[in-house]
């Protein structure tokens, strides 16, 4: 008794879903009164089918999407890379880059040059500007 108390106490969700099957159930046994007892036989049996087989699909997906990020992450520890490839930056990106940076040009002025987007510019221009930072340390 004193176990099943503790575990109520640790994990009040699966309590709450308990009481709610709880109900289900009695609903489920009141509408099922309401039909002769082959055909609620029947019907209840179509229905615990169903709930198995719910059941089933659900772990099948679980146990799909486990596999699945195992073997991303064994695809990632190898190297895989995921994504398109990156167009390459242009060879006068740098150039525009700091030209921007000293307000010689506008953002978009320097992103048409390179014939990339503003966002991407831009992205690039930090990217860069981190990993020099990042050296300087």
């Amino acid at each position: 008794m004193l176990a099943e108390q503790n575990r109520t106490i640790q994990n009040p969700d699966e309590e709450r879903l308990q009481a709610e099957l709880k109900m289900l159930a009695q609903d489920i046994a009141a509408s099922l009164s309401a039909v002769d007892a082959a055909s609620g036989r029947a019907l209840l049996s179509d229905f615990v089918s169903e709930l198995f087989f719910e059941l089933a699909e659900q772990q099948r997906r679980e146990d799909r999407r486990q596999k699945q990020a195992e073997g991303i992450a064994a695809a990632k520890a190898r190297g895989v890379r995921f994504g398109r490839t990156a167009r390459p930056v242009p060879d006068n990106f740098d150039e525009l880059h700091q030209a921007w940076r000293e307000g010689r040009i506008s953002l978009k002025k320097a992103a048409e040059a390179c014939d990339m987007a503003r966002g991407t510019f831009y992205n690039i221009a930090l990217r860069r500007e981190q990993q020099s930072e990042s050296r300087a340390v």
